[in-house]
């Protein structure tokens, strides 16, 4: 099974802030409020495993195995009777399949074991392999976490993570401690390979029981709290129902910042005493700014993105369709460049997303790489020109 790193460097722990929110401002039907980066605590289990792997038989091997299992012979003068070969041959075959635990002796009776019979009724060869792997458990509830969370998900041993030095993840601690039954019980389960327990396992135990940490954000919204961990393009549904109560409780301690206030703080700040901020039907804040300071005081991304202050969030806008639809081809060719998109569907997508959020009608790709030629972007219109 594929295991995770235990660690890696802190730019690669999570996605930047401004990216969640962009997420959960996508969704319909929320009302985003504020914004936690936090670090949970996970159990991380280390077992050693009995796995059983299927392997190709050897011919004369098989044939001995559905001679014992199948035709009643069971001693080694009778099986080379009926293939009309040296007794030494058999011999040599029988001791093989003892050693893989297909066959055992009594005496001079010879039978296949429940794994030699499981092997001959499906045909192939089943051979038991030990192995260690790592799985992972909530620290608030025990709940295991699924395989999707396995892939790309970073685990930390050290309850301290800052992003490109200014993001800064709090940690919320558990008192619980680690249950050994949810280790038992997820073994039992019918859908445990969902949780990233093969079905092959045969055998497990527990070597070592560790508390790590989870980068996640916890977005605070009208409706429940929404949790995000990099592994995941939208909100973790598993983590967002389980945690609900507890994470309820600790967004109620964090005395809310007055939004408007902290931007227009901002803005003041910045030069623009004479913008105003105004909600969206989702309630979040949004600034319009004049359509000329992007691509020149503002980088493209930051159109139709957010800044973040004190756990708040405020759009960037300007009311300019036109180029609000070159930010769309700008940020989708960077993206490009930089390999984050390799095939036309990927591509396609993120047009369709980012054209979504900022409010503009999708360009083909074929228009990016008008565009890219335009701008004599060689690097670009190369990747463009091979995408499959």
């Amino acid at each position: 099974m594929s295991q995770p790193p235990r660690r890696a460097p802190t730019p690669d722990a999570h996605v930047p802030q401004n990216r969640v929110v962009e997420r959960v401002n996508a969704l319909p039907g929320v009302q985003p409020l504020r914004i936690f980066p936090l670090l949970l605590p996970v159990w991380g289990v280390e077992i050693k495993t009995t796995i059983r792997e299927a392997q190709p038989y050897e011919v004369f091997d098989q044939y001995l195995s559905r001679a014992i299992a199948e035709a009643g012979l069971n001693d080694l003068p009778s099986l080379a009777g009926f293939f009309g070969v040296e007794p030494a041959l058999v011999e040599r075959g029988v001791a093989f399949l003892t050693t893989i635990g297909h066959a055992q002796r009594a005496g001079e009776q010879l039978t296949l074991t429940d794994l030699g019979h499981r092997s001959v009724a499906d045909g192939c060869r089943y051979v038991l392999k030990e192995d260690r792997q790592r799985l992972y458990f909530d620290g608030f509830t025990g709940a295991p976490m699924p395989r999707t969370h396995y892939t790309g998900t970073v685990w930390l041993d050290s309850p301290e993570l800052k992003l490109n030095g200014r993001t800064e993840f709090h940690v919320i601690n558990s008192p619980a401690p680690f249950r050994p039954d949810s280790l038992d019980q997820l073994l039992r389960r019918p859908d445990r390979e969902d949780f990233n327990v093969p079905l092959t396992l045969t055998d497990a135990a527990p070597l070592e029981v560790t508390k790590e940490w989870l980068p996640v954000y916890v977005v605070e919204c009208v409706q429940s709290p929404l949790v995000f961990i990099k592994a995941l393009d939208g909100p973790d549904p598993l983590l967002s129902r389980v945690l609900a109560p507890i994470l309820q409780d600790v967004l109620a301690a964090e005395v809310p910042a007055d939004a408007e206030r902290v931007w227009r703080e901002w803005l003041d700040g910045t030069g623009f005493h004479d913008v105003s901020t105004h909600r969206l039907p989702n309630g979040t804040l949004r600034a319009t700014l004049p359509a000329r300071l992007f691509g020149d005081q503002f980088g493209w991304a930051k159109l139709g993105s957010f800044e973040t202050r004190k756990h708040t969030f405020l759009q960037l806008w300007c009311d300019d369709a036109a180029v609000r639809r070159r930010a769309v081809l700008v940020r989708a060719g960077a993206i490009v460049r930089a390999g984050g998109i390799r095939r036309r569907d990927e591509l396609t997508a993120r047009l369709n997303e980012l054209a979504a959020q900022l409010e503009v009608t999708t360009p083909h790709p074929h228009e990016l790489l008008v565009h890219a030629r335009a701008e004599k972007d060689d690097l670009l219109v190369a990747a463009l020109e091979i995408m499959a």
